[in-house]
């Protein structure tokens, strides 16, 4: 098999892979179901039903990494889509009380815990330069589109029976299919290059745990929108449940197309694309606080869109910029890991300090976010500078005349 045939074969199975990977939106559309269905239940509990994704998905995001410095990667992506799977498919059988749902939200957390950082890893380890940005582009925007498009089919699916949307993830078949037939076996890691006093440890550089703070401080500003936004419409009068769902589905679409011109973003602003996409989150964030109607709404959630569908794409970018191929595995499991525990720490940290400050409801907790994204976009300059002048690009003719 040729190298272009073989890398074709790698594409095809990575954008099926992620495609299936944001399957957990589709918990979003049964929220107000789940309340009738268990009204004996807090709202916290029922929140819980998407928040045990982020459970099961955070201690697997951190540790594969690490794995796949010693597994190959393809079985491991083969048990991810599995245990996706099996965790989609228990509450078509399984769904009398709230635990059986928890149960199956962490075995579907865990699943996506498996493919995003693999699909990363494998697409930083086999792409270079142009077509390494192309293919995270292309992974941004089938994994945003697959988040789409599942979420509005599950919409659909609701309205005669709020199980029906686990009926989505058979979805998870194909793709099973798909990446045992196209995806290279590859051969178990072996970083040659590496003397051999370094191959029993591969140290993960500070700069990585940086990176992850900075996601971390990125994300809990950022939740605010998918959280809040409902209630803010709705206590002012101007929206309802529809036009909220439009507007989450505005984020994914925009984050799709992201994905397709990323590699000119990229292009365009190098380091600082987290600078770039902090500047779009803060803006989207502050546009909502001061909404008086859904069209002002609408207009944040592109700037949230762009937002989504250039972040985590950048940062794996930084990451390919300032690290070792070994590396790659373990660094981008502690930044999709510090993404996750940012995702589950939002509502805490955004309610303990917006009062603070004399913020209240839904408008102070927006007008919090954005502050916070403010100023990590002062702090995305100085750390895009200081990656930009410590690992700069390398040069093609460089490399061509090293190589003569």
């Amino acid at each position: 098999m040729s190298t272009s045939q073989s890398k074709t074969f790698l594409k095809v199975s990575l954008l099926a892979v992620i495609f299936v990977s944001q399957l957990n939106t589709t918990a979003s559309v049964i929220m107000a179901d789940l309340v009738k269905l268990f009204p004996d239940a807090s709202p916290t509990a029922i929140q819980m039903v998407m928040q045990f994704g982020m459970v099961g998905s955070f201690p697997v995001t951190l540790c594969i990494g690490f794995f796949s410095q010693r597994f190959r990667i393809k079985p491991m992506i083969l048990i991810g889509l599995c245990t996706l799977l099996i965790g989609g498919m228990m509450p078509l059988a399984f769904h009398s009380n709230l635990i059986q749902l928890y149960i199956s939200a962490v075995l579907i957390g865990a699943g996506q815990g498996f493919m995003s950082p693999l699909v990363s890893t494998l697409t930083l380890r086999n792409f270079e330069d142009k077509s390494r940005a192309r293919q995270v582009g292309l992974n941004s925007t089938f994994g945003t589109g697959g988040a789409t498009i599942f979420t509005l089919l599950a919409g659909v699916l609701a309205l005669s029976k709020w199980s029906n949307i686990y009926y989505l993830y058979f979805i998870v078949i194909p793709a099973l299919i798909c990446a045992i037939v196209f995806m290279p076996l590859g051969d178990r890691p072996d970083f040659s290059d590496i003397p051999k006093e370094k191959k029993a440890k591969v140290p993960v550089p500070p700069r990585v745990f940086v990176q992850a703070g900075i996601m971390v401080i990125i994300y809990i500003g950022y939740v605010t929108f998918p959280i809040n936004v409902g209630m803010l419409v709705a206590a002012a009068g101007f929206g309802d449940a529809a036009s909220t769902g439009l507007s989450m589905s505005i984020i994914t679409v925009v984050g799709a197309l992201f994905g397709i011109v990323f590699p000119y973003v990229v292009k365009t602003f190098k380091t600082y694309i987290g600078a770039f996409a902090c500047f779009c989150g803060a803006a989207g964030l502050a546009i909502t606080a001061m909404a008086s109607n859904m069209l002002m709404v609408y207009v944040a959630a592109v700037m949230c869109g762009c937002f989504f569908g250039s972040n985590v794409s950048g940062a794996i970018y930084i990451i390919g910029r300032m690290c070792k191929r070994e590396q790659f595995g373990p660094s981008l499991s502690i930044i999709l890991g510090c993404l996750t525990l940012g995702v589950v720490l939002s509502p805490i940290v955004i309610n303990i300090i917006t009062p603070m400050w004399g913020g209240i409801g839904s408008v102070g907790a927006f007008t919090t976010s954005s502050v916070i994204l403010g100023v990590v976009f002062f702090v995305q300059l100085l750390w895009g500078t200081y990656v930009s002048k410590k690992y700069p690009e390398e040069k093609k003719e460089t490399q061509a005349a090293a190589v003569a």
